[in-house]
C-alpha cells in the first residue's frame, strides 16, 4: 500500500531532481571589485602595535573589526558602517550608483578609543530608523559596548547607559530577536572574556562552574525603553570564549533558538527556546562534533528542504603547506581530557550542519557535512555568509580569512621556546611573527550537497586579512554585492552583476510599533522548481549584520506561485503569482492569524519500541590501539557487539545473543509471552576475555535445536593469542549451552569479524563461513577467512576446513568485514561476496566442485577497492536477478579518493628498525603527500624530523620525498578511488556499479536490511553506521541517522528523510536485525559502547 508519507516527502527530494542548471563559461564571472575612489569608501583598520600592545601582550590584536548595513535615512538605499579597533569608525552613506559619502563625524558615530569589534543595526526604538549598536573589547577600558540611537534626522545619540545594555564584557557581537514572543526586540549578547591559550581544561571547567558576569555571554529583556538584563532567570549564564552567536528556528516550533560558536576547548552551546522565557542547552544531544576553534557562524536552508542549518568556521587550510606548517597538531590526551570532562567532539575543521528535520523531545538532529560538501577547510576562517550570489535559487557560501600574523607557525613558535624573551624584545618578536596574504573563499551550490569553490569562476579576488563582512544589495539591482572589513588594508566592495543572468525576488516588511522591520519573519517563496524558505535575522557571520530584507534567487522563474510570509507573532500572509524582478514590501496589518489547514498526518512506517525490550547497554573495554601502531587511521578494538536472531529454547519464538567486549560477558535474551528475560550462563562469564565481534544461531549438530557460534576478534590479544578462537556453543534444546569441545572446530587464532552459515554443498548440513578481519598488531596486512565443512552427526558437532570447495582461495584474503551467502547467476548454488577494509569487491562462484574467484568476469576489478563495511541482497529491478547494495565509508570522511586522486597506503619498514611502518597518502593540488604531520609522523619514524628540520620544510615535501620511489615501490600498498556506497546492478554477465544517493553517503555504513517495507511491492533498504574511532586529526565518521531507501522496482532508491519515515537511528551503528514479536516486525540495533535500540516495523 502507498503511504501517505509520499505527500511530504516530494517537497523534501524536489531539490534534488529540480536542481538549476550551472553556467561555466568564462562569461560567468559575476563580480568586479570596486576601487574606493570610485566608491568613496576609503576605511581602513589599520593596526598599530607598540610596546604595551601587541601579540605578547594581547593575543587578541588580530579579530579585526565589523560591518553593518541598512537604510539608515529611509531612502531606499543601503548605508554601511564599519568598525575599527584603533581607527576611528566610518559610517557611509549610499548616494546611488555604488557611490558612498562619510557622514561619521556630522552623524556622531565615529566613536572614541574604545577597541570596536562587532556591530549591528537595529530599530531598537521601534521609530523607523535602524539604531546602531556596537560591541567592545579589546585590552584597555572603557569596555562598554555602545547603541547610537538614530535621532531621524542624520545624527545618532549615545544611548546605552538609558537603555541599559552598555554590556562592560569583553564583546564580540549583539543579536537582536524577541526571545520571548511579546512583540519587541530583545538582546544577546556574546562576550569574548580574554583567557590564556594554553589555559588547561581543568581550569575551563572551574571557569564554566564558576562564571563570573563580566565572563558570560547576557541575554538583555526588552522592557519599552530599558533592557532588564536577564541572563540568569533564563538559564543562560555561561562561560565561553564566544565569537559569534545567530539565532533562529531550529527546530520549526516558532520560537527562536540560539546557536554560540566559542573559541578553542570551550564548547559551544545550543540554546532551545523553552516557550516560557527559558532555554535548555542542547548541543551534545543535537549535534555529533563541533568545531575545535568555533570562529563565525551563519544559518540558513542551504538545500531548501524547509529546516535551518547552520555553518560554523575554523581554521583547518585548505592546501598542504599551510596545513603542515601553520595549524596546532591534535594532542590525544588534551582530545580526550576534554571528552571526559564533558565537552564535546570537537575537530579543527568548518562544520556545516545540516538539520535532519527531526526533533526528540524538542531537541532538533543536525549531521555535519561540511566534508561531502568540500567546505571543511577555508583555512584561517572569520565569517561565513550563507546567500544566493548568482540568484540560482541555491544558496552558495562566502566566507572570509586571514590573519595579520601567523601565530599558529610551528616554526616560528617552536624557536620562541628556546629564545630568551625581554619586554623589550615583545614588539619586535610580535612585529616578525610570519605573514601571508591569503584568499577568501566563496563556493557556488551546484545542488544534492555538492558546493564548488567559484572564486575564479566568479570573479572573486582578494588576498589579504578580511575579518567582518556582510552582503547587501547596494545598487538595488536585484542581486547581492560582497562587502569586507580588512586589517592594514582599504575596505573592499566587490559588486555583483547576477541579475544579468537570473531573476530574484526582493522582500522588506513594514511590522508592528514593537518590530518595525519584521526581525524573525519567515518567508516561503515556492516556484515550479523549488521551495525556499529563509527567516530574517540580522547578526550573522563574524561581527557583522545584514540588512533587514530577504532576497531569493529564482533562476529563470519569471514568477512565483506563491508567497508566504509567516510573521514572528504567528500571523500569516500569502499571495499568489508574484511577478519576479521586484521588491515587495509585506505589510502586517495585511496578516491574518487565521490557523492554516493542517498538512495530512503522516503515517511513520517506523516508531520506537516502548516497553517490550529490556535495556541493555554494551559496554567496550578501554584499550589504546595506538600504541601498538601509532598511525593507525583507526581503532581496530571497537567493532562489536555481535548479534544474532533465531530460536533458542524451541518455543518457536525469536530470541538474541549480544555479544561481549573483552572482559564483558555475552547475553542471550529469551522471548516470553510478557517480554523478554536474560539468561544468565556461567559459560559466557568464562569466555568474557574474549571479544565477541560476530554470531550465528543455527543448528550446528544436526539435532534439531539451534546452537550459538561466536566469532572472537578485537586488537587487544597478541596474534597468536588463544583468545582469538572462535567458540561454538551446543544447546540441549531448552535454552541451555555448553561449550563444544576443542576438536569442534579446527584450529584458527585469526581476529575475525562476522560468521555465515549455508549449505554450499547440499548435503543438509549447514556449513560456516568466517571472515578474518585483522592481524591484532599488522594492519592492514591481511587476514584468512575460514570455509568450514560442517561434518557434524546428531549431537556430535564437528567442522573442518573446507578445503575440497576453498583451497588455499581465501588465506591472505584481506580485511574481511562482510559477505552475503547468494546465487547471483541463478544456477541454484550457493555464491559468496566478500568486503572489506582496503579490499576490492570479491564474487567467488560456486562451481558444485568447488569455489572460483569470478570478479573480474563480472567487471569488478581491483578499482572498487574501498572501506567496505556491508553487503546485502535483494531483486531492487525487478528483473529476476538479485542485485546487492554495498556499504562503504561514504563521502563525507576527512579521507576522500577519486580515480585520478586515490587515498593510498603503504606499509614498510622504512626506518629498518624491524617494524613495519604505515604511511597513508592524499592528494592536494595535484600532488601526492603525506596524510599525517612532522609530528605525527615522527613519532613512527623519528628519522623524519632530522631530515626535514623544520615544519616548512617538510610541509613542501611530497610523499616520495619523505619515503623515497624505491621504498614506497617495496612498499604493501592499497589504494582507494572511491569511498561511495553503491548499487551494483545485476546485468546478468557482468555488474554494473551507481553510487547511492548524497544522504546515503553521509557516513559509513555497517549494516543494511532488505525488505519491501512499505508493501509497494518493491524491495527497499535499510541502512546505518558510523565510525566513532577515528584517531582524532579525523573527525569521527557521525553524520550518519539511519536512512531508510525506498526503492522503485527499477533499481533507483529514494532517500526518505526520517522525519516521513520514522527510521531514526544514531549512534556508533555496528550491526542490525530483524525480530518478531507477536505478529510484528522489530529492528534492533546493535551501537559499540551504547545502548541497544529497538525499532518497531509498522505493518
Amino acid at each position: 500500500m502507498i503511504k501517505k508519507y509520499l505527500i511530504k516527502f516530494l517537497f523534501f527530494i524536489v531539490f534534488l531532481s529540480c536542481i538549476p542548471n550551472k553556467e561555466s563559461s568564462e562569461d560567468s564571472k559575476i563580480f568586479t571589485n570596486l576601487i574606493p575612489a570610485n566608491t568613496g569608501i576609503d576605511f581602513k583598520n589599520i593596526l598599530t602595535e607598540n610596546d604595551s600592545l601587541n601579540y605578547f601582550t594581547f593575543p587578541y590584536l588580530y579579530e579585526g573589526g565589523g560591518i553593518a548595513t541598512g537604510d539608515i535615512n529611509n531612502d531606499g538605499l543601503l548605508d554601511l558602517y564599519f568598525t575599527g579597533n584603533q581607527v576611528s569608525n566610518k559610517l557611509y552613506l549610499n548616494k546611488g550608483n555604488l557611490q558612498f559619502e562619510d557622514i561619521s563625524e556630522k552623524a556622531g558615530v565615529s566613536g572614541d578609543d574604545r577597541w570596536y569589534t562587532g556591530v549591528t543595526m537595529t530599530d531598537i526604538n521601534g521609530d523607523g530608523f535602524l539604531d546602531i549598536y556596537c560591541s567592545v573589547g579589546g585590552k584597555y577600558k572603557p569596555k562598554n559596548n555602545q547603541l547610537f540611537l538614530n535621532n531621524g534626522d542624520g545624527t545618532f545619540s549615545d544611548k546605552s547607559v538609558e537603555f541599559g545594555i552598555d554590556d562592560n564584557g569583553d564583546s564580540i557581537q549583539g543579536t537582536f530577536f524577541d526571545y520571548d514572543k511579546d512583540g519587541d526586540l530583545d538582546l544577546y549578547v556574546a562576550n569574548y572574556p580574554p583567557t590564556s591559550f594554553s589555559t588547561p581544561t581543568f581550569l575551563y571547567v572551574h571557569y564554566m562552574n564558576n562564571v563570573k558576569d563580566q565572563q558570560s555571554d547576557h541575554l538583555y529583556r526588552n522592557d519599552g525603553n530599558k533592557f532588564t538584563d536577564v541572563t540568569d532567570e533564563a538559564n543562560l549564564r555561561s562561560f565561553g570564549l564566544t565569537l559569534a552567536a545567530v539565532v533562529g528556528d531550529f527546530n520549526n516550533e516558532s520560537l527562536p533558538d540560539s546557536d554560540v560558536s566559542n573559541d578553542f576547548r570551550s564548547p559551544d552551546f545550543m540554546y532551545i527556546n523553552n516557550q516560557d522565557g527559558t532555554f535548555k542547552e542542547v548541543l551534545k544531544s543535537a549535534t555529533s562534533q563541533t568545531a575545535f576553534y568555533g570562529m563565525g557562524v551563519d544559518i540558513s536552508d542551504i538545500n531548501n528542504d524547509g529546516n535551518l542549518d547552520i555553518y560554523q568556521a575554523d581554521m583547518d587550510a585548505k592546501i598542504n603547506r599551510r596545513k603542515k606548517a601553520n595549524m596546532g597538531n591534535m594532542v590525544p590526551s588534551l582530545f580526550w581530557e576534554a571528552v571526559n570532562a564533558g565537552f564535546h567532539y570537537q575537530y579543527m575543521h568548518n562544520c556545516m550542519q545540516l538539520n535532519t528535520g527531526s526533533t526528540k523531545d524538542g531537541i532538533p538532529y543536525f549531521s555535519n557535512v561540511s566534508r561531502i560538501t568540500g567546505t571543511s577547510s577555508t583555512d584561517w576562517s572569520w565569517g561565513p555568509l550563507i546567500a544566493d550570489y548568482d540568484n540560482d535559487g541555491l544558496k552558495d557560501l562566502f566566507v572570509t580569512n586571514g590573519t595579520r600574523r601567523e601565530v599558529n607557525n610551528n616554526d616560528y613558535f617552536d624557536d620562541l621556546k628556546t629564545a630568551k624573551l625581554t619586554k623589550e624584545s615583545l614588539l619586535e618578536r610580535s612585529l616578525n611573527i610570519p605573514s601571508e596574504k591569503i584568499d577568501n573563499f566563496i563556493y557556488r551550490n551546484n545542488g544534492n550537497l555538492d558546493f564548488e569553490q567559484a572564486n575564479d569562476l566568479w570573479g572573486i579576488k582578494y588576498e589579504g586579512f578580511s575579518n567582518g563582512a556582510v552582503y547587501a544589495d547596494l545598487d538595488n539591482d536585484g542581486d547581492l554585492e560582497i562587502i569586507l572589513n580588512n586589517i592594514d588594508d582599504f575596505a573592499t566592495v566587490f559588486e555583483n552583476r547576477s541579475t544579468e543572468k537570473n531573476n530574484y525576488i526582493k522582500i522588506k516588511f513594514e511590522g508592528t510599533s514593537k518590530n518595525m522591520f519584521g526581525i524573525g519573519n519567515r518567508v516561503y517563496v515556492k516556484t515550479k522548481e523549488q521551495t525556499q524558505m529563509q527567516e530574517l535575522t540580522l547578526s550573522r557571520g563574524f561581527q557583522s549584520s545584514v540588512a533587514p530584507e530577504l532576497h531569493f534567487g529564482l533562476n529563470k522563474s519569471d514568477k512565483i506561485d506563491e508567497l508566504k510570509v509567516v510573521w514572528s507573532q504567528g500571523e500569516t500572509q500569502i499571495l499568489k503569482d508574484v511577478n519576479a524582478n521586484q521588491t515587495l514590501v509585506l505589510k502586517f496589518k495585511n496578516a491574518s492569524n487565521t490557523e492554516t489547514k493542517n498538512e495530512e498526518k503522516i503515517e511513520m512506517l517506523f516508531s520506537e519500541a516502548k516497553n517490550i525490550f529490556p535495556e541493555f547497554k554494551h559496554e567496550e573495554n578501554e584499550f589504546d590501539d595506538f600504541l601498538k601502531q601509532v598511525l593507525l587511521p583507526h581503532k581496530m578494538s571497537s567493532f562489536g557487539p555481535a548479534l544474532s536472531i533465531g530460536d533458542l529454547n524451541n518455543d518457536g519464538l525469536d530470541d538474541y545473543f549480544v555479544g561481549g567486549a573483552k572482559g564483558f560477558e555475552g547475553n542471550i535474551f529469551i522471548q516470553t509471552e510478557t517480554g523478554f528475560i536474560k539468561k544468565e550462563l556461567d559459560l559466557f562469564k568464562t569466555d568474557r576475555f574474549s571479544e565477541d565481534v560476530g554470531a550465528v544461531i543455527f543448528d550446528a549438530d544436526q539435532d534439531g535445536d539451534n546452537d550459538l557460534y561466536v566469532v572472537s576478534g578485537g586488537y587487544e590479544f597478541e596474534s597468536n593469542s588463544e583468545l582469538l578462537q572462535d567458540r561454538l556453543y551446543i544447546n540441549d534444546g531448552n535454552g541451555n549451552f555448553v561449550k563444544a569441545e576443542e576438536k569442534a572446530l579446527p584450529k584458527m587464532l585469526s581476529s575475525g569479524s562476522r560468521v555465515y552459515n549455508a549449505d554450499f554443498n547440499k548435503d543438509g548440513k549447514e556449513d560456516l563461513l568466517v571472515l578474518g578481519r585483522q592481524i591484532p598488531g599488522n594492519y592492514p596486512f591481511a587476514a584468512n577467512t575460514y570455509l568450514l565443512k560442517n561434518v557434524s552427526e546428531k549431537g556430535k558437532p564437528h567442522f573442518e576446513k573446507y578445503t575440497e570447495l576453498a583451497g588455499n582461495l581465501f588465506e591472505d584474503l584481506g580485511m574481511a568485514t562482510s559477505a552475503i551467502i547468494t546465487d547471483f547467476n541463478n544456477d541454484d548454488w550457493l555464491d559468496i561476496i566478500i568486503v572489506g577494509e582496503w579490499m576490492p569487491i570479491k564474487i567467488y562462484k560456486n562451481n558444485k566442485t568447488g569455489f572460483e574467484e569470478v570478479s573480474e568476469q563480472m567487471g569488478l576489478t581491483d578499482d572498487t577497492t574501498g572501506w567496505w563495511w556491508s553487503i546485502n541482497e535483494g531483486d531492487f529491478d525487478n528483473d529476476g536477478d538479485l542485485d546487492y547494495i554495498l556499504g562503504n565509508n561514504g563521502l563525507n570522511y576527512k579521507y576522500q579518493a577519486k580515480k585520478d586522486e586515490t587515498f593510498d597506503i603503504y606499509v614498510n619498514d622504512f626506518d629498518e628498525n624491524n617494524k613495519e611502518d604505515i604511511v597513508l597518502s592524499y592528494y592536494n593540488e595535484g600532488e601526492q603527500y603525506p596524510l599525517r604531520g612532522r609530528s605525527c609522523s615522527s613519532q613512527q619514524i623519528p628519522a623524519i624530523k632530522f631530515k626535514f628540520e623544520n615544519f616548512e620544510t617538510f610541509s613542501e615535501a611530497t610523499l616520495v620525498d619523505v619515503y623515497s620511489k624505491e621504498s614506497l615501490d617495496a612498499s604493501l600498498h592499497y589504494q582507494v578511488k572511491s569511498f561511495a556506497s553503491i548499487y551494483l546492478e545485476n546485468q546478468g554477465d557482468t555488474f554494473k556499479i551507481h553510487n547511492l544517493s548524497v544522504e546515503a553517503q553521509l557516513s559509513s555504513i555497517n549494516q543494511i536490511l532488505v525488505d519491501d517495507y512499505d508493501g509497494d511491492g518493491n524491495m527497499d533498504a535499510l541502512i546505518a553506521g558510523n565510525l566513532f574511532v577515528s584517531e582524532i586529526e579525523t573527525p569521527r565518521n557521525d553524520a550518519g541517522y539511519g536512512l531508510f531507501l525506498k526503492g522503485n522496482g527499477k533499481g533507483n532508491f529514494t532517500s526518505v528523510p526520517v522525519y516521513n519515515s520514522g527510521f531514526f537511528v544514531p549512534g556508533d551503528v555496528k550491526d542490525m536485525a530483524t525480530i518478531k514479536v507477536k505478529g510484528n516486525k522489530y529492528i534492533i540495533a546493535a551501537k559499540n559502547n551504547d545502548f541497544l535500540q529497538f525499532i518497531k516495523v509498522v505493518q
